[in-house]
């Protein structure tokens, strides 16, 4: 449902009071709970973002048990070996993408299952006269997590990165990671903040999240895009929204650009035929899932084209390095 009715709020990126609704739909995915949500846009900026803002303690019911991160079943949980070498090729992009900076340690917050940082911290390890220094932030690790990171040499934080990084050494990590995390935070200014000063002087924050610039969005926006992930993506930053709250918080953007958006292509499509991302059901569409290469494949070359001949896609990445104080401290 979209309304062009006006009301107040307040805008993390510019401070702007009026605001209009941009969608308003339930948990398509999960069910965590009835009823609907609304996400509204910035009438100054265009910033999107969820509203009313959800309470810090009723966060913890947004990801239940049956989340995809931690549910196999789940028709978009990532596993396999298209998974694996995906990670693989984007760490090695990734490494070219640094330009031959010594990498002595890396943190990926949020990390989840570990597939991506051990992929990771095994190409980095390559170039470098010792092995990568590699650190998993999250809320919480389970028994399994905990014996995949004894076994590949990595160290698992828990911790918060709004409000307490205090595991994390001050200036001591040359290279922090926070891939689709950023969208989950109720206050991604005090994030980077808090990531700014564990940052090596030169070290580089990379960070993807939704775009709303892809044909899925277009296609989908009016209830049923997947980069919505309604109720649990509070914030929908738009390229230039995304490089301002990261100049404003002590980083230098040195590259950012648009990737292909595979996952929000299956699950719009699958919100709309009326699928959940719990477990796969018995409907002609459940091909439409995370393991099907012909899907994936699909998709991917999709976006690729697009982005190719200068089209966005749905997902953005961005590359900044560490500048030595935020530009406006008490924004």
């Amino acid at each position: 449902m979209v309304a062009t009715g006006e009301r107040e709020s307040s805008c993390l990126i510019c401070g702007g009071t009026r605001v209009r609704l941009v969608v308003r739909a339930p948990d398509f995915e999960y069910q965590c709970r009835a009823g609907e949500w609304e996400l509204v846009e910035c009438r100054a900026c265009g910033h999107v973002f969820i509203d009313p803002m959800p309470a810090a303690s009723d966060i913890g019911a947004l990801y239940p048990s049956w989340y995809y991160t931690v549910n196999p079943k789940s028709p978009i949980y990532m596993e396999g070996p298209v998974v694996e070498a995906k990670m693989v090729k984007d760490a090695e992009g990734l490494s070219r993408q640094l330009g031959g900076r010594s990498i002595r340690s890396v943190v990926d917050i949020g990390g989840g299952n570990l597939t991506r940082l051990i992929k990771l911290k095994e190409v980095l390890s390559r170039d470098q006269p010792s092995p990568v220094e590699a650190v998993c932030l999250d809320l919480q690790f389970d028994a399994a997590v905990l014996s995949q990171a004894e076994g590949a040499g990595i160290r698992c934080v828990v911790g918060n990165v709004e409000t307490d990084l205090g595991a994390l050494r001050d200036r001591g990590h040359d290279l922090v990671i926070m891939r689709q995390l950023i969208e989950h935070l109720r206050d991604p200014r005090a994030a980077l903040r808090q990531v700014h000063q564990k940052l090596s002087p030169g070290g580089v924050l990379v960070i993807d999240t939704p775009n709303r610039g892809g044909w899925d969005y277009r296609l989908f926006r009016r209830r049923f895009w997947g980069g919505y992930h309604i109720p649990r993506h509070f914030h929908l930053f738009s390229l230039e929204a995304l490089a301002r709250i990261l100049v404003e918080s002590g980083f230098i953007v040195e590259r950012q650009a648009c990737t292909p958006s595979i996952a929000f292509w299956i699950i719009s499509l699958r919100n709309a035929l009326g699928l959940n991302s719990i477990e796969r059901g018995k409907s002609f569409w459940e091909f439409l899932n995370l393991k099907s290469l012909p899907v994936v494949g699909g998709f991917y070359v999709l976006d690729l084209v697009w982005s190719k001949l200068g089209g966005e896609t749905s997902n953005q990445f961005v590359m900044a390095s560490r500048a030595e104080s935020p530009v406006n401290p008490s924004t």
